[in-house]
């Protein structure tokens, strides 16, 4: 913090702070708190005017950050709305015109009476200016049901892409000339437990931990279950295998993006008569699946996560 405060003493001037994914900062907000105050608490000089722009999927992630935070950060929220089936077709004839052999697109007011029109005038920008879409590899229906796949998903481009891309490494792979619309479904199923696998292998310590003990907590046929059970079997597996153990809130901000990234699947129920709402928790990935990600970490290879499952000490 120290070293900051000098460099935005150096730099001067408004300075702004930009901290992408705002919500992994966790339980551990001091810097939220810091720079908002860093003039009044003499951390810079007069001439220094910090701000700070925080990036999140995670809509509640404000929710976790301690009072005094909240009190000094006098924070506007802007929400960015995912795209639509339209703009996501704009974003992949653009894309496809580049990727794919025999596709192109030829402004409108380039197109000769002579050029054999089998395609559609269409608008890639938003501008007035249309563009002929022509493509002897991808089907009619190719891209406007990956816009439609991802619009109702996430409405993110990026996923999109990578829908296409795999459509087109499928036909590819079999050796078929088209690309059509089974391998635009084939592709989504793939890209979806593709991206699930990876974010599991590439987790912290601590988020494999919490899936570790929601992982065994299934084998047990208890899922779906409470995170106070889970955060049993978590101080269980950490201490077999020598991890630090996380008070229970920083622990359930890891559920909480196990259930974010489509791994798990968090649900609020009623707590009774006593206390709010509470949340319970279960794998939306296959158990084995997990077992085996987990059990590729050096640190879990040896755990037995059957055995763990049937002992009932944690409940």
């Amino acid at each position: 913090m120290d070293m900051m405060f000098e460099a935005m003493n150096d730099i001067g001037g408004t300075i702004i702070i930009v901290l992408d994914e705002i919500d992994t900062l966790g339980d551990d907000d001091r810097i939220l708190y810091s720079l908002p105050r860093a003039r009044a608490q003499g951390y810079v000089d007069d001439h220094v005017f910090p701000s700070i722009i925080g990036i999140s999927n995670d809509l509640q992630w404000r929710d976790n950050l301690s009072p005094k935070v909240k009190s000094s950060l006098y924070d506007d929220s802007v929400l960015f709305s995912p795209y639509d089936a339209t703009q996501l077709q704009q974003i992949l004839r653009r894309r496809a015109a580049k990727a794919f052999r025999d596709t192109e697109l030829i402004p409108s007011d380039k197109v000769s009476t002579d050029t054999d029109q089998n395609g559609d005038i269409v608008d890639v920008d938003n501008s007035d200016k249309g563009f002929l879409f022509q493509s002897e590899v991808l089907s009619d229906e190719v891209i406007p049901l990956i816009s439609a796949l991802s619009a109702q998903d996430t409405g993110d481009a990026r996923q999109a892409i990578k829908y296409l891309r795999k459509a087109g490494e499928l036909a590819d792979k079999n050796n078929e000339v088209h690309v059509n619309a089974d391998h635009a479904r084939e592709a989504q199923t793939l890209v979806e437990r593709e991206a699930v696998i990876e974010a599991m292998r590439k987790m912290t310590t601590q988020a494999h931990l919490a899936l570790a003990a929601l992982t065994a907590l299934e084998l047990s046929g208890d899922a779906p279950v409470r995170a106070k059970p889970i955060y049993g079997v978590y101080k269980s597996i950490a201490s077999k295998v020598d991890a630090d153990k996380l008070g229970q809130r920083r622990f359930k901000d890891h559920l909480r993006e196990l259930d974010m990234q489509g791994i798990a699947d968090g649900e609020k129920v009623a707590a009774g008569s006593i206390g709010g709402p509470a949340w319970e928790y279960q794998l939306q990935v296959d158990t084995e699946i997990a077992v085996e990600i987990l059990k590729d970490t050096t640190r879990f290879s040896n755990i037995d996560f059957h055995q763990i499952s049937n002992d009932r000490s944690y409940s």
